[in-house]
């Protein structure tokens, strides 16, 4: 018996040894042919150069991509390709001339071919019909007539069918669709796409970031930490801290992650706090990070919003822990969990919050708890205020709610109006820089300032912007005392389910609050995109284009826009808002499986926050994550060197 195997071992080996050698007769014959072929012009040189190869488009039919070069895939792998969605059986050809080099079936690529041209660079074409063994579900199987290893094709050729086969067995069919180099290596194939449908990417984008648009400000530097969901931003110290938040159905848990962007145009991942492993199934919705100087604390304190990813009453019940956690990151490679303050049972945690270091040396947080109004059964308000001056003995030292706490006369005239008491919730809470007022987005009752001169016992002041025939949806203001100027970010996802109001995304509105006594409004905006049914406008449903968070630096406005990214608007005139620049990150899908527009697109921005530090503004795009800009962008080169 071994003698058998010995010998079948032998003649199997040798069945190689002779395949292998007519294969690589095969491709040297017509490698020789290829020599006949026309070099490249100067213009397709220089566009290769670029990161432009000369094809046509592979896929013969109706068909849709994105850029997701570099996304994250199993196993610590990262995606070398574009995936080019299209139906089963639709003809994949020869990108350009060239000859087969390989045809075979690969265990995560499934059937698949590479062919090779002018100049060595390749093209290589996975997932093809869905001869997998095993899987097959009727999708065409059958090779054209004389495609394999060696022969000559032309661009246009049809070389299979787009399939499922492999690891894409499951997934919607598509060709994976990669382009090497010369030199072996691959590149992104999406700009050599577009340029093949006759929509080419400026080439100073191809060299940075394919499918960002960009107005009047400078592209610095990304990075994706994976799992999606990026919440919050800020910077501090060289470091950018981005947090995450969840759903029952997906929660990444993934904390706040901490970024060196010491290197704004390289920033990279050095670790993360309040993740999942200390805090599960929770988000970190908000994430504030300073510097305290003071008998209890001195160096640098991050708070954290920890909220519970499944905020039902099920979810509530759970013995998990939620409420604000304190991390000493004075050294943000070794970050120390200092403090917590628990909001209490039944609460679903924090959603936002806002600190503010007071002129006696306190240390404020004010967090907003939300609906603990109607989970607490009135025990507790929406507002907290947290004495967090000794971060390792934070002291709740006041709660506030409307429904309880604001002129009675005053809740007595709102509560009729609306919906349900819930659409009077405390959402967001900002503090003016001395820590003596703190402003309050109020759902659909507008804008609420408490003044804290006691922090202890906050007292009403105002409560303006209620419009009964509108859905409010107060989500934050942006304050610039000093200007007068208060900018209220209404965040309406287009779900209105009442005839009561008109159907659109959330917009702006701006205050003159020089006078407490008299707020008025005196302007609004709101994107091309963003516009309502009541604008008279067409209404985008392939995004969702609201506002959401925002911050005032001298006169300037940054706003998260969610899909239509950051907006960057001059407000030294209220009255007449202008935007001057903007950033939209790629779109993307979400790759919790999470979200989608309203028209079914899964392709989309979602900008959740911005934060501005000295020339850069830092960007969290909910599906692609950290992105970095500088505003105003530099000058030309040329111009810089006469400076």
């Amino acid at each position: 018996m071994q003698r058998r195997v010995g010998r079948l071992h032998a003649l199997l080996v040798a069945f190689a040894v002779v395949a292998g050698a007519l294969v690589g007769t095969a491709i040297a014959l017509a490698q020789e042919r290829m020599q006949s072929l026309p070099p490249f012009s100067e213009a397709e040189v220089l566009a290769m150069e670029s990161g432009i190869y000369p094809i046509i488009f592979p896929v013969a039919g109706d068909h849709s991509y994105t850029d997701s070069w570099g996304a994250r895939r199993s196993g610590g792998r990262t995606h070398q390709g574009t995936d080019i969605f299209a139906d089963k059986g639709v003809p994949v050809v020869a990108a350009a001339a060239g000859i087969v080099t390989r045809v075979t079936i690969g265990e995560r690529a499934g059937r698949y071919m590479i062919v090779e041209h002018a100049g060595g660079w390749q093209t290589l074409y996975l997932h093809l019909n869905n001869d997998t063994p095993g899987t097959d579900d009727g999708a065409l199987n059958a090779t054209p007539e004389g495609i394999e290893v060696g022969a000559k094709v032309e661009a246009g050729d049809v070389l299979d069918y787009v399939g499922d086969s492999g690891n894409a067995e499951g997934t919607p069919s598509h060709l994976h669709f990669e382009i090497h180099g010369a030199d072996g290596v691959p590149v992104n194939p999406y700009p050599s796409l577009r340029a093949a449908e006759g929509r080419p990417l400026p080439i100073q984008v191809i060299a940075a970031e394919p499918l960002y648009r960009a107005d009047n400000v400078a592209f610095a530097g990304h990075l994706d930490p994976g799992g999606g969901f990026a919440a919050d931003v800020t910077a501090h110290g060289g470091v950018a801290y981005l947090s995450t938040w969840g759903r029952p159905q997906a929660c990444p848990a993934s904390g706040v992650r901490m970024i060196d962007v010491s290197d704004p145009y390289s920033p990279v991942q050095m670790g993360s706090i309040a993740s999942g492993a200390d805090f599960p199934n929770t988000s970190t919705d908000s994430v504030w990070v300073g510097a305290i100087d003071n008998e209890f604390f001195t160096g640098d304190l991050a708070v954290v919003a920890i909220r519970l990813c499944d905020t039902t009453e099920g979810g509530r019940r759970e013995a998990l822990i939620r409420g604000v956690a304190l991390y000493e990151v004075t050294d943000p490679a070794t970050p120390t969990l200092v403090g917590f303050f628990d909001t209490g049972e039944m609460t679903q945690g924090v959603h936002e919050l806002d600190v503010v270091t007071r002129p006696d040396g306190s240390v404020l947080a004010a967090i907003t708890v939300l609906q603990s109004w109607r989970h607490t059964a009135g025990a507790a308000g929406d507002l907290r205020i947290v004495d967090i001056t000794d971060p390792a003995h934070s002291d709740e030292i006041a709660d506030w709610d409307l429904r309880r706490d604001a002129p009675s006369e005053m809740v007595e005239e709102l509560l009729p109006q609306v919906f349900d008491d819930l659409e009077l919730h405390t959402h967001s809470a900002t503090w003016a820089e001395d820590g003596t007022q703190l402003w309050l987005a109020v759902w659909d009752a507008g804008v609420t300032l408490l003044d804290t001169t006691d922090p202890g016992a906050p007292a009403h002041v105002t409560t303006f912007g209620f419009d009964p025939e509108s859905e409010g949806n107060a989500h934050s203001v942006a304050v610039d005392v000093d200007a007068g100027l208060l900018i209220r970010n209404d965040q309406d996802l287009i779900n209105a389910d009442s005839e009561r109001y008109s159907l659109g995304w959330g917009g702006q509105h701006l205050y003159d609050i020089s006078d407490l006594e008299s707020v008025v409004e005196v302007g609004t905006f709101r994107t091309e995109r963003g516009v309502s049914n009541a604008d008279g406008g067409a209404l985008h449903v392939d995004g969702r284009y609201s506002a959401h968070n925002a911050q005032i630096v001298d006169g300037v406005e940054y706003v998260a826009w969610y899909s239509d990214g950051v907006r960057i608007i001059d407000v030294s005139d209220p009255s007449a808002p202008t935007e001057v620049a903007s950033f939209i990150p790629p779109l993307s899908n979400d790759p919790q499986g999470y979200w989608d527009a309203p028209d079914g697109s899964p392709l989309f921005a979602m900008v959740w926050g911005v934060h501005v530090s000295g020339d850069y503004v830092y960007i969290s795009d909910m599906n692609t994550g950290l992105w970095i800009v500088r505003y105003p962008p530099p000058p030309p080169k040329e111009n810089r060197l006469r400076l």
